[in-house]
């Protein structure tokens, strides 16, 4: 099957095959001053690993966990910056990675060896209210959007965390406590500029080059540099006001807690999201549960759901009504630190098992009593309604998980080298048993969550990978990028 072919057919699901040849990157050792500065403009900035300036250039590390190794820094002033870095290092052979927030993580970003691309002096947003679009650029932060969006009464998907790229957090899907009443930020999606693998500058859409933005749309990551997005904006829900719901209960009443939990396994209203936390508390030496409701309505609608967890006598509790900027900025929960030693694995959960619950908070517990002092973690199932993320076709992007109830992410902070192997065993060990009562028959894995074993097939689905094969083959044949969460190369 041609290109051409391809791109003419974007209303269809293929199956199609092509082959192409994987190319290493070996690193060198170069100047990247002297390699890459004679062809960017005078705005940018650019430090080897060993320069008193890096740590200003380099993109802070949310985590230290399997980090990349990297050679030099560089920080584009330009999109013409970014086409001859690309150009540059592609010629001589040296990997790189794109970033903005630094939230990557997962053990493939450990096999990344070469120079940090920083993305964050693009980072302008506009709100055109006439053509109800937001563009933003590739440094453009989740947090940069709230306030404005807030202001002119309008909204977009996103994520929780305010630190984290508006770009990265949408292309593997876009899901946040919005998803319910907003739907999935690949879905609102209607054009990316991006720089391709031959260092040229792309707008995809579903009028150009159609195929390509399919692919952006949740495994951008493997097709170039998005240094813009364009979106399509929505009326904010009940004002721009929440209300939320804060609970506490203590571990032993875990019981009644999870059956209500379960109770929305088959109707959760598209206005309430919810998460469930739980956590072994190391200083008081009990184990919690966290529960928090997010209404998007008015609190009469709200007060039925927030009465029956009541009922359950928390210990603790807290219902506020929050503006949205108010109910961002309380939603950051030490992921907006830099540096940590921190791990996480995730899985998409159809339907809910007690028992499982139950065995993997029971292993959560027992792991923290066996090392108190090295040890915090918490498991979170982030729960939103998909009626919105199924109104949409299967074939219209490449996130495929369209029937996931809930989002289970598991995040460990060892405090001692010791414990890092332990502790990835452990999220291993509870994806497991999530995995087998699921109610899904294979791995349904949120890629930006990925621990990174799961492989192309858990993050992209079986049925779209022969198309994201050939689209790689296409448009990054050398595989520049996606390393951390690669499309495999045709054999």
């Amino acid at each position: 099957m041609t290109y051409r072919l391809l791109e003419t057919t974007v209303a269809a699901c293929l199956i199609i095959s092509a082959s192409a040849a994987r190319y290493p990157y070996p690193t060198q050792n170069i100047s990247i001053e002297n390699l890459f500065g004679p062809y960017l403009s005078p705005g940018v900035e650019i430090a080897s690993s060993t320069d008193s300036n890096f740590s200003s250039v380099v993109t802070a590390r949310w985590t230290s966990w399997d980090a990349p190794t990297w050679i030099g820094a560089i920080k584009p002033a330009t999109e013409n910056d970014v086409q001859e870095i690309v150009k540059i290092a592609s010629a001589n052979g040296i990997s790189f990675l794109a970033t903005n927030g630094g939230h990557g993580a997962g053990i493939g970003y450990a096999n990344i060896s070469g120079i940090d691309i920083n993305l964050s002096s693009f980072n302008t947003v506009s709100i055109d209210v006439g053509r109800n679009e937001l563009t933003v650029g590739a440094g453009v932060l989740i947090g940069d959007l709230i306030q404005p969006l807030y202001d002119a009464g309008l909204a977009v998907p996103h994520g929780n965390e305010e630190c984290v790229g508006m770009i990265g957090a949408t292309l593997g899907g876009g899901i946040g406590i919005g998803t319910g009443v907003l739907g999935l930020g690949v879905d609102s999606l209607k054009s990316v500029r991006l720089v391709t693998a031959a260092g040229n500058l792309v707008t995809a859409s579903s009028t150009s080059h159609p195929w390509l933005f399919w692919a952006t749309r949740g495994a951008g990551a493997n097709f170039g540099i998005i240094l813009s997005a364009t979106f399509e904006l929505q009326n904010q829900i009940n004002d721009g006001n929440t209300v939320q719901g804060s609970f506490i209960f203590a571990g032993a009443d875990n019981s009644s807690v999870f059956e209500l939990y379960k109770s929305f396994d088959e109707d959760l209203p598209d206005e309430l999201a919810i998460t469930l936390g739980l956590s072994y508390n190391q200083t008081s030496q009990t184990s919690e549960i966290l529960l928090n409701y997010y209404y998007f309505g008015p609190q009469s609608e709200a007060q039925p759901y927030l009465d029956a967890v009541e009922a359950l006598s928390p210990l603790t509790s807290s219902i506020s009504v929050l503006t949205a900027p108010e109910l961002y900025q309380g939603l950051e929960n030490g992921e907006c630190t830099t540096g940590a030693p921190l791990s996480g694995g995730t899985l998409g959960i159809g339907e809910t098992d007690i028992p499982t619950l139950q065995a993997v908070f029971a292993d959560l517990v027992e792991f923290s009593q066996a090392n108190p002092t090295t040890y915090i973690g918490q498991s979170v199932f982030q729960r939103y309604s998909n009626s919105r993320a199924l109104q949409v076709s299967s074939c219209s992007t490449s996130y495929p998980w369209r029937d996931i109830r809930a989002f289970w992410l598991h995040l460990n902070v060892f405090l001692s080298p010791e414990l890092e192997d332990a502790s990835a065993n452990l999220t291993l060990s509870m994806r497991s048993k999530l995995q087998a009562t699921s109610g899904f028959s294979s791995p349904h894995i949120y890629v930006n969550y990925a621990y990174g074993d799961e492989g192309p097939a858990a993050w992209w689905s079986a049925a779209n990978l022969p198309r994201l094969r050939l689209l790689k083959a296409l448009w990054d044949p050398k595989h520049l990028f996606g390393m951390a969460n690669p499309i495999p190369a045709w054999a």
